[in-house]
């Protein structure tokens, strides 16, 4: 019989321990029971804040609600009004950009040409500018020819004015002929 003593007395320890967990739960309900019994009290205090809340956000949804109509309404006067419009202006934007475009590419190809001919025409002038500065070296040549021709000319003339003068008297007996300057020997 000695394990019926020893259930026994497991089985005591193990109902004192329930009383004790159960006697716990007691008093924890018993503080509970003051917490509620406050609660309680300031039940009526919340409930009506609650009322006033949901009373607050019902007037908020109505000016909410009157805030969607009115915009819905601008929107659709927006629409009915500026829709139309927009699209014959995006029509006339899209006519003048490409009216803008066209005239931007045959601006360009015409100063592609332009350029093509102006340096065509800087290397024109270039070569006049060459042509300019020889004829210019030339005509200072021809010009120092001419003083000299004209140069030759006066001595030519002054010689000629000597030899009449020479010519008129009579050359001297002793003196042996003048040669011509052709008949010279080399």
């Amino acid at each position: 019989m000695t394990m019926i003593p020893g259930l026994v007395r497991r089985a005591a320890a193990e109902a004192e321990r329930h009383l004790r967990e159960g006697a716990g739960l007691l008093v924890r309900a018993g503080r509970d029971l003051e917490r509620s019994a406050r609660l309680a009290r300031l039940l009526p205090d919340y409930i009506e804040r609650v009322a006033v809340l949901e009373q607050a956000v019902r007037d908020q949804g109505t000016e909410v609600r009157a805030i969607r109509t009115e915009l819905d309404s601008l929107v659709g006067q927006l629409n009915d009004r500026l829709l139309p419009r927009i699209d014959e202006r995006m029509d006339d934007t899209e006519r003048d950009l490409a009216a803008v475009a066209t005239s931007l590419i045959r601006t360009g190809r015409e100063t592609a040409g332009h350029e093509a001919r102006l340096e065509s025409a800087e290397r024109r002038i270039g070569e006049l500018r060459t042509k300019l500065a020889q004829l210019e070296q030339r005509t200072g040549l021809w010009r120092d020819l001419q003083s000299t021709v004209a140069r030759f000319g006066d001595d030519l003339d002054a010689m000629r004015a000597r030899m009449a003068l020479r010519a008129a008297e009579p050359p001297p007996a002793e003196t042996a002929p003048v040669q011509n300057i052709t008949d010279r020997p080399a």
